[in-house]
């Protein structure tokens, strides 16, 4: 009879549909948004999906459309009339917010966030950028729970993990995790409450962070970066920056990168930064700091168009002295 009053107790909380605020404003936000959405068409678990989208977000306008295309309610942020207990849980993907207690103590169950890591590696803004950057062979998705007024360290709901693939991008890759993520925050819904009782604590050991980055990181460092950093690099900024030097004090764009992993290391005494053109791969080619090339199929000198390398080659390269093609980028 003991067993039975626990039991019951135990699952007093389990509704026949839960009402549920979304918060997220970007395109991986849409992605998830569209699911969670599906899912409340078609398996009916979902009672009400409203959104919270943050005014400051350039992809805000698709976000929005696509709520308002299914009829959802759209909430600006910062929250001010939110009511307790109106939504019975919140979920957040990609929002860039800190939630404070008074918001979170008005979701009955609580809310989850969809990160792109698993966690505790890879806490705070730049997850898949920073997974790409350093060369790691698996990232993943962690859905935890909310803790008010601080990113990235409530306790863990579920977590998937993913292998990376040596030539992955970032839009690839980010594409990659937010579909296993929103497939991931649909289980949660669908199996809601008891998804959220089993949450255990992120460990405290292995943590990283992956800050915020900007326009700066794009920069290559010749004498201080292997030619494997420099691809990585270029891996994890792919689409939102294209790598750049200066060469001839000019600023100098660099794109279409590759290695030749079964080339050997230059023996000679050219110093990093040297720039030459390799026939056999039709691309140009720098060395760096372990004395390995990263080569590059296009280029593009700021206020000039994009060019092939063998266009680069021929209209500022050809007829310098080789010896003088020594440290022509930095």
């Amino acid at each position: 009879m003991l067993f039975f009053i626990n039991e019951t107790k135990r699952h007093s909380s389990v509704k026949n549909s839960y009402d549920v605020l979304f918060f997220g404003s970007d395109n991986i936000a849409l992605d998830s948004l569209k699911k969670v959405n599906e899912f409340r068409i078609k398996e009916k678990l979902i009672g009400r999906l409203d959104l919270v989208t943050a005014n400051t977000s350039k992809n805000k306008y698709a976000i929005e459309k696509y709520a308002n295309s299914e009829s959802l309610n759209t909430l600006a942020w910062p929250l001010q009339n939110l009511v307790s207990g109106e939504y019975d849980i919140g979920l957040i993907v990609a929002f860039g917010h800190l939630i404070k207690n008074n918001i979170l103590e008005k979701f009955p169950l609580g809310m989850v966030n969809m990160h792109p890591s698993i966690l505790p590696r890879w806490r705070g803004a730049a997850p898949v950028i920073y997974t790409l950057l350093h060369g790691d062979h698996i990232s993943g998705v962690s859905l935890m729970k909310i803790k008010p007024d601080v990113f990235d360290v409530g306790e863990i709901i579920s977590q998937k993990v993913v292998p990376v693939t040596k030539d992955i991008k970032l839009p690839e890759l980010t594409k990659q995790l937010s579909s296993i993520g929103a497939d991931m925050l649909v289980e949660c819904l669908r199996n809601l409450p008891q998804s959220l009782e089993n949450a255990r604590p992120q460990s405290n050991e292995g943590v990283t962070y992956a800050r915020k980055i900007n326009k700066s990181i794009s920069e290559v460092r010749w004498t201080e970066m292997n030619a494997l950093d420099v691809y990585n690099l270029y891996r994890a900024i792919y689409g939102m920056y294209p790598l750049k030097t200066r060469f001839r004090d000019k600023e100098l764009k660099l794109f279409n990168a590759f290695l030749d992993n079964f080339e050997e290391v230059e023996q000679s005494n050219k110093p990093p930064g040297t720039i030459e053109y390799c026939k056999k791969t039709n691309a140009i080619r720098i060395l760096c700091r372990d004395r390995k090339y990263i080569y590059f199929k296009s280029l593009r000198i700021v206020g000039k168009r994009e060019i092939t390398a063998l266009d680069f080659y021929n209209g500022y390269i050809k007829n310098i002295p080789s010896q003088k093609r020594y440290l022509m980028v930095c």
